[in-house]
């Protein structure tokens, strides 16, 4: 019997060393996934890093619209391109450009995802705001007036109606005709004043006598005339001549005054007070229509704002209204006819970088727009493409 308990123990001896072995190998194979997660998370987090080395591409649309965006043999430049590039190396992102054709397609491209933003001359409204959303203010201008820059489109109201009844083929027949009444009138009363001992001609010879009586003509069409006739019938000329010249002068005074009336509601035109009952050009779906509507002007919209400046050259509008920096910048440019530019700049407007409703790329873009402003950077681009003064937009 005890050497059957002995052999037992001897038997059991493996069976214990076996399933020691068992347990410490479940333990290992328990403890090893634990010992490599973190080593798979640490690989987890080394891949963002490497990805984040390659910069980020965004997409960006734009249109023409000099001189905040223009494309010159493909290249785009102006101030906008300028500004967003700066905003771009601010961020470390890549740029791809995507060009289209207007403002609606602007809207568009960002709407439908083909853009991830959008610069060039977005004007910041309350509407559009409803839609999208915007950067800070990256520039702040407003609306200005074109007008054809000629020589009549100077001076007083009345000043331009005198050149106008001068240039009017009717007046100057009329003026002939009142020229060839004022000689008859004055050889009528010469001949009469001749044969009176005492009268206006009497005095000296046929020439200097006629002279001297149509001097006397012209006078009294002024009321300025310092002596009158002495024979019966010249005197009775003289009542009929000098009720014909309160006619003339009369007529005389209504076509000048109807005339500079028209001046000033046709040609003069100074700022947007002078705007309404007017036939306006502008650049068709953008912020000049509406103001246009809204202040009884006549909205005339073109796709481009060079139709619009040679329908002004072309008389069909009586002005062009639009973006100040766009128009200023067309209104220099040589190889078209002049323009003018009337007033200040009015209906005051925030252009903004345009992204789609709550997208996070819009405060890390607002916080480079402030950096650049805040060192002197923006100065130097806005100073490169409009003056060394930024003023509206740097003061606000």
């Amino acid at each position: 019997m005890p050497r059957r308990s002995a052999g037992r123990r001897r038997a059991g001896a493996p069976a214990g060393i076996l399933s020691l072995v068992l347990f410490l190998s479940l333990c290992f194979a328990a403890a090893a996934p634990r010992a490599a997660e973190p080593v798979r998370a640490e690989t987890r987090e080394a891949a963002p890093a490497l990805r984040t080395g390659e910069p980020e591409t965004w997409r960006v649309a734009t249109h023409p619209v000099p001189p905040l965006v223009m494309d010159e043999d493909g290249r785009l430049r102006g101030f906008s391109v300028d500004l967003w590039n700066a905003v771009a190396r601010e961020l470390g992102v890549r740029t791809a450009y995507v060009r289209v054709d207007d403002l609606p397609a602007l809207f568009a491209a960002v709407s439908d995802g083909r853009a991830d933003l959008a610069i060039a001359a977005v004007s910041i409204t309350a509407e559009r705001e409803r839609r999208f959303d915007f950067s800070v203010t990256m520039l702040e201008t407003g609306l200005r007036i074109a007008v054809r820059a000629e020589p009549d489109a100077t001076g007083s109201a009345t000043a331009r109606a005198l050149r106008a009844l001068l240039s009017d083929a009717a007046f100057l027949q009329v003026l002939l005709g009142l020229s060839a009444l004022i000689l008859a009138v004055a050889a009528l009363v010469w001949w009469l004043e001749r044969r009176h001992p005492g009268g206006m001609a009497a005095r000296s010879g046929p020439a200097r006598g006629f002279a001297h009586v149509v001097w006397w003509a012209l006078s009294s069409l002024a009321a300025q005339a310092e002596e009158m006739p002495r024979s019966p019938l010249a005197r009775a000329v003289t009542v009929l001549w000098l009720f014909t010249c309160i006619a003339l002068v009369a007529w005389f005074t209504a076509g000048l005054t109807s005339t500079a009336t028209v001046e000033r509601l046709r040609g003069a035109i100074n700022g947007p007070q002078d705007l309404p009952g007017k036939r306006v050009g502008t650049v068709a779906n953008t912020t000049s229509v509406a103001y246009l509507a809204d202040h009884f002007a006549t909205p005339v919209g073109f796709a481009t704002l060079e139709e619009a400046c040679a329908a002004l050259q072309a008389g069909t509008v009586a002005a062009v209204v639009y973006d100040a920096p766009a128009l200023s910048y067309y209104a220099t440019r040589p190889g078209h006819e002049a323009l003018r530019l009337v007033g200040t700049a009015f209906n005051r407007q925030s252009y903004g970088i345009l992204f789609p409703a709550n997208d996070p790329r819009r405060k890390r873009v607002n916080q480079a727009l402030l950096g650049l402003r805040e060192d002197g950077r923006y100065d130097e681009i806005y100073g490169r493409w409009f003056g060394s003064e930024s003023g509206e937009s740097q003061g606000r």
